[in-house]
């Protein structure tokens, strides 16, 4: 983000509520980039961003932070002007916790003005206190498994791996939450934290006429984390308009909340599903919405494997998102139920990442991997089957069985074990 600011005149901190923006923006300022700092949480600077705009930016100091302003979007217009008239590099830093482009009062994008970057849950290198590993380079870089297996032979396994991942599950990313011990203090952050952003984030969005058909949606969403998005059926259960449904998921999206992973395609000749997956951004919430306090209830409710793949998919985004615009993540499924879990791609080349929760790989349940090299052929360079294990091992000469610690924490995974 430093770099964005010496060479963009704004830089956008975007992400969900309580999940570090303000924290991280008030950290960068210092005696390389001197800037003042305001929040549209305190009454006044709001009253000002909504009234006066204009006259609240030409009062105040460069460099800037400003906290929160998708509570005032006509402030973004203000901000455009005051570009114009001087672009030099590293003037504002903006956060906010709705999208850039979900603003609606805003007529014109800050466009070629700004570099957006969006904040994540931690991750499980950052609750580690470890560096993001280098391994989305590292697939792209091998030429087959056994190269892979070289790259990563050295990385260690945590003895209570398969604990500690439960563990990460139950309580999320949101940093609070994620460096609780007190399982009970912990489900009251989460409860206090679903109803402030239901009466602040969303109001301050929209003007909800069904508030508690959009709560129950939310609940809803997270009983189907990990499965093809069926918003018939979603608005259905709500009790919603299917035009209202899908009207609300957006909102959910455009919050942070969720996100939707698009199907991959080759081209449109080919019979793969269209249908978007629907993923709760962070498992701690989705576990508080779904009254799973216990890994014993998810395995009950049967969706310990949701959850594992939803943390996985999240793990994965945040792996994109410190490796910066590397590769791209989809799913893939046939018509016929045929399904890899995760596809990463790069150019004309993709690397596939199939889940697994055991500790041990049954052949059968790879049939996905062998469908998918057969319809990409070539262009699948490399396949992935995380598992719960504690070695590497080849399966073939372009599938590698990886722990998920050696993925996700990379060298000295083992070393912090808690």
């Amino acid at each position: 983000m430093r770099a964005s600011l010496r060479h963009f005149p704004a830089v956008m901190l975007t992400g969900a509520r309580q999940v570090g923006k303000s924290t991280l923006a008030q950290a960068i300022i210092g005696p390389d980039w001197p800037a003042a700092y305001l929040t549209l949480d305190e009454r006044p600077v709001l009253d000002a961003a909504l009234e006066d705009p204009d006259g609240l930016l030409a009062g105040a100091p460069r460099p800037l932070v400003l906290d929160e302003v998708q509570r005032a979007p006509d402030l973004l217009r203000a901000i455009k002007l005051a570009i114009d008239r001087d672009r030099r590099s590293g003037s504002f830093l903006l956060t906010g916790s709705a999208q850039l482009g979900t603003l609606q009062t805003v007529s014109e994008s800050l466009a070629g003005r700004v570099a957006v970057h969006e904040l994540h849950p931690f991750s499980w290198a950052e609750v580690r206190g470890t560096a993001a590993p280098t391994t989305l380079r590292d697939l792209f870089a091998a030429r087959d498994a056994r190269d892979l297996l070289e790259l990563w032979r050295g990385r260690g396994v945590p003895p209570d791996q398969l604990a500690e991942i439960r563990r990460l599950i139950l309580r999320g990313g949101y940093p609070v939450p994620a460096l609780m011990e007190d399982d009970q203090a912990r489900e009251r952050w989460f409860a206090s934290y679903r109803q402030t952003y239901l009466e602040r984030d969303v109001r301050d969005l929209a003007d909800l006429e069904r508030m508690p058909e959009f709560n129950r949606l939310l609940a809803l969403v997270a009983l189907r984390t990990g499965q093809l998005l069926n918003l018939a059926d979603l608005a259905r259960d709500a009790g919603l308009p299917y035009s209202t449904a899908r009207r609300y998921l957006a909102l959910l999206e455009q919050t942070y909340q969720v996100f939707l992973l698009q199907p991959y395609f080759v081209h449109a000749g080919k019979r793969l599903v269209r249908t978007p997956k629907v993923y709760l951004t962070d498992t701690g919430l989705a576990c508080h919405l779904m009254a799973a306090e216990r890994w014993e209830t998810l395995e009950r409710q049967g969706r310990a494997g949701a959850m594992v793949e939803t943390w996985a998919a999240a793990e994965l985004r945040k792996l994109l998102a410190a490796a910066g615009p590397f590769c791209r993540l989809y799913f893939w499924r046939t018509h016929a139920g045929q399904e890899v879990d995760f596809l990463l791609e790069r150019g004309d080349e993709c690397v596939a990442v199939e889940v697994k929760l055991a500790a041990r790989l049954d052949p059968a349940s790879l049939a996905g991997l062998r469908a998918c090299r057969e319809v990409l052929g070539p262009r699948l360079r490399l396949a992935v089957v995380l598992y719960a294990g504690t070695s590497l091992v080849p399966l073939d000469a372009a599938t590698l069985a990886v722990p998920f610690a050696v993925f996700f924490l990379g060298p000295g995974g083992d070393e912090l074990a808690r």
